[in-house]
């Protein structure tokens, strides 16, 4: 999803980053919700104080993050 230049923009912004993130998403099973998916586990492989997961239990519209 994101190309290797950007990972690697990316990456040197996410290195600055003190404190835990967690990305959670609520998707249905559409194209663009596993877009999003992909996106969302792409961007937590850049740093180990990101991590991703996903949650459809939450009560709001989908696709969320």
């Amino acid at each position: 999803m994101l190309d290797s230049n950007m990972k690697s923009q990316l990456k040197l912004y996410l290195e600055k980053l003190t404190q835990p993130v967690e990305l959670i998403a609520t998707l249905d099973d559409n194209e663009k919700p596993t877009e999003i998916s992909i996106l969302l586990q792409d961007i937590s492989t850049l740093s180990d104080k990101i991590t991703f997961s996903k949650d459809n239990n939450l009560t709001v519209r989908n696709p969320h993050f």
